[in-house]
């Protein structure tokens, strides 16, 4: 799941620091529309921190038929679809000359727009993440869902993977530290509908903390 710069051209140019992944975002209602996102009529459907779904149902008559199933799968697939965003995101910063950014990227968007410049820079100057340094843990809060083919995914991340300037061979034993920081997020992730799979089109950190997990992760 991707993804701004974070000033990544400059560092690409220095070779000094690395750069950070950062993670995603989710709270989500059903049925009426109020304030231009879809809210639960008679209850509200409620992501945990572990991605966990429950409904809460207080007002609703028991009854085979329930109304909200079709927006309680839509809200699993954001949450399934927006977690594969980010896994292969990572996958991609490993092996950024493998990677495919219309599988994550939304068309026309700007996170589009930034993968393919970053995986360019990335590859063209043996740049790629270490998978045995450093961790990337993401956490869905809530999400939002805004229409059919629009969503807000809010997430709370951690990153301490380390990137690396490969040198002139694939051996890890010439390999420079290009980017070693430590950080974690509060984000926002704007997710659009593109053939039937959630992807993302842009994404917002509305708090970064460096040397601190402000998720609350058990991290080492």
């Amino acid at each position: 799941m991707s993804i701004s710069t974070f000033g990544y051209e400059q560092r690409i140019r220095m070779f000094t620091k690395k750069s950070l992944l950062a993670p995603l975002l989710l709270g989500l209602c059903a049925c009426v529309t109020q304030g231009g996102v879809l809210q639960l009529d008679n209850g509200s459907v409620v992501l945990s921190p572990t991605g966990e779904m429950s409904v809460v149902l207080d007002s609703v008559p028991a009854t085979t038929d329930v109304s909200i199933d079709p927006l309680l799968d839509t809200a699993e697939q954001l949450r399934r679809d927006f977690t594969a965003d980010d896994k292969y995101y990572h996958e991609c910063m490993v092996a950024p000359k493998k990677c495919d950014v219309t599988r994550i990227s939304a068309p026309n968007s700007p996170q589009r727009a930034d993968l393919v410049k970053r995986v360019h820079d990335y590859s063209a100057a043996n740049i790629h993440a270490r998978t045995d340094l450093g961790i990337a843990l993401v956490r869905i809060d809530s999400l939002s869902i805004i229409d059919a083919d629009n969503a807000i995914v809010n997430t709370c991340s951690y990153n301490s993977i380390v990137m690396v300037d490969g040198g002139a061979t694939d051996s890890p034993l010439d390999d420079i530290i290009f980017n070693d920081a430590v950080a974690s997020y509060l984000s926002a992730w704007m997710m659009a509908l593109d053939q039937g799979v959630w992807k993302i089109h842009s994404w917002t950190s509305r708090m970064t903390k460096f040397n601190v997990d402000q998720c609350g992760f058990t991290t080492p």
